[in-house]
């Protein structure tokens, strides 16, 4: 058995100490500066707490009370915001679920959780069909629906700021098929917000797009980082996030998106210094070009577990993913990634009960890597490992080696059987421009001269477009079904 162990080590900087709820610390500290933005809407840090505290007198009146359970199923808006602020200052918990998730897998969702209350918008469209749905397939009565409203009769919340009381449930992305509910409290997202300002420049002047969906952990933690250093969230719809990259400081996007602002050749004009990117492997053709256009970019290796990042740096020509961000520690056992440190969350819950991650110190993430000049290299996921020909064969490694390729903008790989070797390597890929036969042969003559036989992909598909929706990561599970189904 083999441990190397990594903590970070850097001159300590104060982090910012609360003895309150964060936005009425900024309130007291520096109540006219603007907190919030969406449309052109603006709220100062003072208007801000005294908003959310008339919409925390309005849930308790409609009898929420703390450490219930409320599921918002809804995508970003600023309705959201205000809910997510007003549930945390009753001392309730606050899950949010992806709006664009199938009727079965909200309903298995909603009976996993075994919520109190629920929120949707008023016109929710398709996503209150599946909810309203759930109800009708008979998995289960839907919890009583809350509405975001200022009370009716003066009353007081009489609940206390403590930053270790459960908080937020994040569903885990799912990408093997399974998703679990990750409790954290203000603790450990206030540790993650930390530990990564202290090496990300993000100060109280500046801005951060809600970029990303906050039922996933990458855009909850956009919200923690601005309640940490109280600068402002601009908040807005999935249709207008491109106009509002242009009136932002700091960006969470997935390569995608940051593709699209530089194809739009306008990426100079922008007021956009800093990106922090994830959900992908990121090819280096891409930083490039956004450093070139004066946007500093950053990426990492992260989990919902640890609520966002564990290792950052700036995004450079090696495929590593940096090192320890303070508030964590990690250790490599047997190769396998092992984490733990005051951004971690609280366990996964279930049963109307938390239970802890791991019954040892650390948590095992399945993931494996190395290290190599004080760097992390990701290798991939011991249960994607498969076997060709007697060899063990790590499709992240495969698929690595394809986004090099300039044509290729996501790339998955996975077994499919095969009578002389038992299983090989098949490629699915979105690409530009789309496959045809001609990219085909490109492709295959390309991973001939990078990769030996056993890791050549046998076949390239297109990446079927309804398996993108909704998410920050594909389903490897969904992937491996819809596969089966092509043969």
């Amino acid at each position: 058995m083999v441990e190397i162990r990594k903590t970070v080590h850097v001159e300590a900087v104060a982090d910012v100490t609360f003895s309150t709820w964060p936005w009425q610390h900024w309130a007291k500290e520096r109540p006219s500066s603007v907190a919030l933005s969406f449309d052109e809407q603006q709220f100062s840090w003072a208007e801000l707490a005294e908003k959310v505290d008339e919409y925390a007198k309005g849930l308790v009146e409609q009898g929420l009370k703390r450490d219930q359970l409320v599921a918002v199923v809804a995508p970003n808006s600023v309705s959201v915001i205000w809910l997510l602020l007003a549930i945390l200052r009753t001392g309730a918990r606050y899950v949010g679920l992806n709006p664009h998730l199938s009727q079965q897998a909200l309903s298995n969702q909603l009976a996993l959780l075994e919520c109190d209350f629920i929120w949707y918008p008023a016109k929710s469209g398709a996503a209150l069909d599946r909810v309203q749905g759930s109800k009708q397939a008979g998995q289960q009565a839907l919890p009583h629906r809350l509405q975001l409203l200022p009370p009716q009769t003066p009353r007081m919340v009489p609940v206390t700021w403590q930053a270790s009381r459960a908080a937020t449930l994040t569903m885990t992305s799912g990408s093997t098929g399974h998703p679990k509910a990750v409790v954290h409290n203000a603790q450990s997202h206030l540790a993650s917000a930390a530990g990564l300002l202290q090496w990300m420049a993000f100060d109280g002047e500046d801005s951060w797009l809600l970029s990303l969906p906050l039922f996933h952990i990458s855009g909850m933690a956009i919200v923690w980082r601005w309640l940490y250093r109280g600068a402002k969230l601009v908040v807005a719809s999935s249709q207008d996030l491109d106009v509002a990259l242009g009136k932002v400081t700091h960006a969470s996007l997935v390569p995608t998106q940051l593709q699209r602002v530089l194809e739009n050749n306008r990426a100079s004009s922008l007021s956009l210094k800093r990106v922090l990117l994830g959900g992908a492997v990121i090819p280096v053709s891409l930083t490039e070009r956004a450093k070139q256009a004066g946007i500093e970019c950053w990426c990492g290796y992260g989990m919902t577990e640890m609520a966002s990042t564990v290792t950052a740096k700036l995004a450079d020509t090696s495929a590593g993913v940096g090192a320890v961000l303070p508030h964590r520690e990690l250790m490599l056992k047997d190769g396998e990634v092992l984490v733990k440190g005051k951004a971690s969350g609280m366990g996964y819950y279930r049963n109307r009960t938390i239970f802890p991650f791991s019954e040892q110190e650390w948590f095992a993430t399945k993931d494996l890597a190395s290290w190599h000049d004080e760097e992390l290299f990701i290798l991939g996921r011991k249960d994607n490992m498969f076997i060709s020909g007697g060899e063990n064969i790590q499709p992240e490694e495969i698929e690595k080696v394809l986004l090099s390729h300039p044509a290729v903008d996501q790339a998955f790989v996975l077994p499919m059987a095969d009578k002389e070797y038992g299983q090989r390597p098949v490629a699915i890929v979105s690409t530009s421009p789309e496959l045809d036969e001609t990219l085909n042969e490109d492709l295959d003559g390309y991973m001939k001269q990078q990769v030996m036989g056993l890791c050549r992909p046998v076949k390239y598909l297109l990446l079927p477009s309804h398996l993108c929706a909704g998410g920050i990561k594909i389903s490897r599970k969904q992937l491996a079904q819809w596969l089966t189904e092509q043969h």
